[in-house]
């Protein structure tokens, strides 16, 4: 399908792209960076913006440790996260979930903040940002908005971004010495979406938390005892049948993708 014609803006700054968004009134504005999302919605006529917004000229890649969080630039590509010894040893959990996206050219065109605003239940790295916890920082007219990452997913392609706001970081709170991580996916095909995934953190402490994804229209999150979270998952989430699987099928995904997570967190905790 041929997408409908749209206005095309490519802004230099943050600044410029916030003015393009305000500017737009009520026609629908659509940021793109990498475009592994947006580009398949707009071919099969799924998304029909009015303006496109072209971040590639804006500067918001890179990894910072800042005391206890991890601050990663929104347009810093999955490959960055999946091959970048810095981010290995700063959020091996990202590192791990992160060569589960799509296949290379997806990850080398794919970014961090583009997956976390697309807010595809059954992505990847929305389940480890909440796992972790911390914020996302947003921009809008009225300068820097801090969003607690517990309330930045609200439904099914949908976040508390406002329309004329651009995400341009997320910071992630760093893991305890001594914690563990865990991150399992079942798909069709080794670079299919996830039919269920689930990332582990155990941490010295003997706490846990799971975060499962692909069984509801957000990631759901898990807090509790390691050997009791897996049980909880599959008796609490409440996923819907498609084409591909069964609602009972893939609850039982959830509960296999939340045992083996937290069964490799507790290996690595223990290393």
């Amino acid at each position: 399908m041929i997408p409908r014609p749209f206005d095309y803006e490519r802004p230099g700054s943050v600044e410029e792209a916030v003015a393009v968004l305000a500017a737009a009134g009520g026609r629908d504005a659509k940021l793109i960076a990498g475009g592994q999302s947006l580009v398949p919605m707009l071919s099969l006529g799924l998304a029909r913006p009015d303006v496109l917004v072209d971040l590639s000229r804006v500067e918001l890649d890179g990894i910072e440790a800042l005391g206890g969080r991890v601050r990663v630039g929104a347009t810093t590509c999955h490959r960055t996260l999946e091959l970048d010894p810095e981010v290995r040893s700063l959020l091996p959990l990202a590192a791990e979930a992160a060569r589960h996206v799509g296949n290379p050219r997806v990850r080398n065109r794919g970014t961090f903040g583009g997956s976390l605003a697309h807010a595809d239940p059954a992505a990847e790295l929305p389940v480890v940002a909440l796992a972790h916890g911390g914020e996302i920082v947003a921009h809008g007219p009225g300068g820097a908005r801090r969003i607690p990452l517990g309330e930045f997913f609200l439904g099914y392609l949908e976040t508390a971004l406002a329309p004329d706001e651009v995400l341009v970081a997320a910071e992630l709170e760093r893991l305890p010495e001594g914690s563990g991580v865990g991150f399992h996916e079942e798909a069709q095909r080794a670079d299919d979406f996830a039919l269920a995934c689930a990332a582990a953190v155990v941490k010295p402490d003997g706490r846990a938390r799971v975060v499962v994804g692909g069984v509801g229209d957000r990631p759901l999150r898990f807090d509790g005892a390691p050997g009791e979270l897996a049980a909880a998952v599959e008796s609490a989430v409440e996923p819907e049948e498609d084409a591909f699987v069964s609602a009972a099928f893939r609850r039982r995904l959830a509960g296999v993708c939340a045992r083996r997570a937290l069964a490799q967190a507790r290996e690595d905790a223990a290393a």
